[in-house]
C-alpha cells in the first residue's frame, strides 16, 4: 500500500510532532514542517517513503542520515534531534527547521553569484565539513539542492547543509552489534553525476578529497553560472567526470581573477592527492582572496573568518584540536594580509602617517631600483663575457719588471660545491602522443619543449601555475598545477580535439 504525503498533516508523531504542512519532497521521502506539542517550537520532520521503508537497505541510509547529522554538531549542518516510526511504519526523523530556500533556487533565479556571496558560501561550506571530515564523516552528495541558505541574526547568505543520506561514516558510530554494509561496494556509484569527483564517478573507494571537489564544480557553478561538465547522457558525464578537464572559469567569466581560477581548479584536480589537503587549507586560502580583493565592505565576513568566532562556537577550544587548526590558520591569514591602520587626528598620529608615507615612498623607490637592476644585469653580465676573450687577445698586456722572481703563488683549495638552499619540486608530463610543447600559461615561457619530460620548478607553498600545452592542429586545455609538492600530468591526445 502507498500511502500519499498528505496522509501525515495533521498527524501526531510519537506524541510530540504535529505535522502541518508538506514543505519538499525527494527521491527517498518527503518533508513536513511540524511543531512540538510542548515547546511550540518549529520543527522539520524527514519521513522515509513507506516502500523504501521495508527496504533494510534504504532505511540504513535514512538512519545513517540522522546520525551523521546529530553527531557533527556544528552551527552549519542542520541538526537532527529525533529519529523513530510512524503508525504506518514509515522510518522519520526530526530536524531543526530552516527557513530559507536553497542555493540551486539562488542559482536559478541569479544565474551567476558575484564573489563576495561565493567566498560566503564556500567558506561555511569548507568549514562545515571540515568538522565533518574530523569525525570521519564524508557527505558524498555535495550539490546545490543541499546547501540551504538562510538569514542568522542580520547575517546572509548564512549556510545550513543538509541531507548525508548516502554519507561515508566511520563502524564505531554505528551499534557495534550490526553487522555492517557499507554502501561504497565496488563498482557502483552514488550521488549526483555533475557534481561527483573522478574516484566517485569510478566506484572507487572515497575519502574527503571527493567533497572538496564537489565544492569546487559548485564555487564553478556559483561564478560562471554554468557547469564545469554536463550531458543529457549519464554515463557520458561520469566519463567527463574522470577525464575531461574544464574551460577555466575566466574563459566562462571574464571577470574572475587568476587566484579565483586557481583556488577552483586545484580542487577539480582528477587526482585527489593534487587537491587541498583539506577544507581547512582551502578556507585558509578563500580567506586570504578576501582580503586581498578587499571584499569586506561589500559583505562583512568577520563571522566566518575571525577566529573568535570559532571559541564561540565550541567553548573548549583548547580542547578540540580542530578547532585550534582553524585558529591557526585564520591567524597565518591574517598575519599575511593584514593592513596597516592609523587613528585619526593628533600630532603623534601625523608623525605616524609622515614615517609611514616615508617609509613607502623608500620601499617604492628600492623596489624600482632592485627591479632595473635585476633586469640590466643579465644582458650587462652576458655582453661583457661575451666580448672578454676577444679584447684579452687585441689588447696590449702590459710589461712586468721586477729585480727578484715573483713566488710561485699557492693554489687555494677548492671551494666545496655549495648545496643550493632553494627547495624544488619535481613536475612530469607525460603524453600518449609524444613531442607536446609545455609552456607557462601566464609568462609563455617554454618550460620543456617535447614531452615527455621531467623538470625542477621552485617550490612554492600554496603555489600554482597554468600550465599549457601545443602540438600540431590539437586543441589541449589549460591545467593548473599546485607547486607546493612534486606534480605528474599525463595528456591523453584524442582526435576527437584536433581543430578541423
Amino acid at each position: 500500500m502507498v500511502y500519499p504525503a498528505e496522509k501525515f498533516v495533521g498527524q501526531l508523531l510519537n506524541e510530540r510532532y504535529r505535522v502541518i504542512k508538506q514543505v519538499g519532497s525527494g527521491g527517498m521521502g518527503d518533508v513536513f514542517l511540524a511543531e512540538h506539542e510542548i515547546l511550540h517550537k518549529k520543527l522539520a520532520v524527514k519521513i522515509l517513503h513507506f516502500e523504501q521503508s521495508k527496504n533494510r537497505e534504504y532505511v540504513e541510509r535514512f538512519r545513517r542520515e540522522a546520525i551523521s547529522a546529530s553527531s557533527i554538531g556544528h552551527v552549519n549542518i542542520a541538526d537532527v534531534s529525533d529519529f523513530g516510526y510512524t503508525n504506518e511504519g514509515n522510518a522519520y526523523f526530526v530536524m531543526e527547521y530552516v527557513e530559507g530556500h536553497s542555493l540551486a533556487e539562488e542559482l536559478k533565479e541569479r544565474h551567476s553569484l558575484p564573489l563576495e556571496f561565493a567566498i560566503a558560501v564556500a567558506s561555511q561550506v569548507a568549514l562545515a565539513l571540515y568538522s565533518a571530515h574530523g569525525k570521519g564523516i564524508i557527505h558524498r552528495d555535495l550539490k546545490p539542492e543541499n546547501i540551504l541558505l538562510t538569514e542568522k541574526e542580520g547575517t546572509y547568505p548564512f549556510v545550513k547543509i543538509v541531507d548525508f543520506g548516502i554519507s561515508k561514516i566511520r563502524h564505531s558510530m554505528l551499534e557495534p552489534n550490526l553487522r555492517y554494509h557499507t554502501l561504497t561496494k565496488t563498482g557502483a556509484v552514488f550521488g549526483t553525476p555533475e557534481y561527483m569527483s573522478p574516484e566517485q564517478a569510478a566506484g572507487e573507494e572515497i575519502y574527503a578529497a571527493s567533497d572538496i571537489y564537489s565544492l569546487g564544480i559548485i564555487m564553478y557553478e556559483m561564478l560562471t553560472g554554468q557547469l564545469p561538465f554536463y550531458d543529457t547522457n549519464y554515463m557520458k558525464i561520469l566519463s567527463k567526470q574522470q577525464f575531461d578537464i574544464p574551460k577555466l572559469p575566466s574563459v566562462v567569466n571574464p571577470e574572475i581573477t587568476g587566484d579565483i581560477d586557481a583556488i577552483i581548479m586545484k580542487c577539480l584536480e582528477k587526482k585527489s592527492c593534487n587537491r587541498y589537503d583539506s577544507m581547512l587549507q582551502l578556507l585558509g586560502d578563500l580567506k586570504a582572496a578576501y582580503i586581498r580583493h578587499g571584499l569586506e565592505s561589500k559583505l562583512n565576513l568577520a563571522f566566518i573568518f575571525n577566529t573568535g568566532t570559532v571559541q564561540s562556537i565550541n567553548p573548549l577550544l583548547v580542547e578540540n584540536p580542530y578547532d585550534r587548526e582553524i585558529k591557526n590558520i585564520l591567524d597565518n591569514t591574517n598575519n599575511r594580509s593584514e593592513k596597516v591602520t592609523m587613528d585619526k587626528g593628533g600630532a603623534g598620529s601625523l608623525t605616524l602617517k609622515i614615517a609611514i608615507i616615508v617609509s613607502l615612498l623608500a620601499l617604492g623607490a628600492l623596489a624600482v631600483w632592485r627591479y632595473q637592476t635585476k633586469v640590466n644585469t643579465p644582458m650587462v653580465a652576458e655582453r661583457v663575457q661575451a666580448s672578454k676573450p676577444e679584447e684579452q687577445a687585441a689588447r696590449p698586456q702590459p710589461e712586468i719588471k721586477s729585480e727578484q722572481p715573483l713566488p710561485a703563488r699557492k693554489k687555494a683549495p677548492a671551494a666545496a660545491p655549495q648545496k643550493s638552499s632553494k627547495k624544488t619540486m619535481t613536475l612530469k608530463v607525460n603524453s600518449n602522443i609524444p613531442g607536446v610543447r609545455v609552456y607557462n600559461r601566464e609568462s609563455g615561457k617554454t618550460i620543456c619543449k617535447k614531452t615527455p619530460c621531467e623538470r625542477k620548478l621552485p617550490k612554492e607553498e600554496s603555489g600554482m601555475m597554468i600550465l599549457g600545452f601545443e602540438y600540431e592542429d590539437f586543441n589541449i586545455k589549460p591545467m593548473v598545477i599546485s607547486l607546493d609538492r612534486d606534480m605528474t600530468v599525463n595528456l591523453n591526445l584524442k582526435t576527437t580535439e584536433v581543430e578541423q
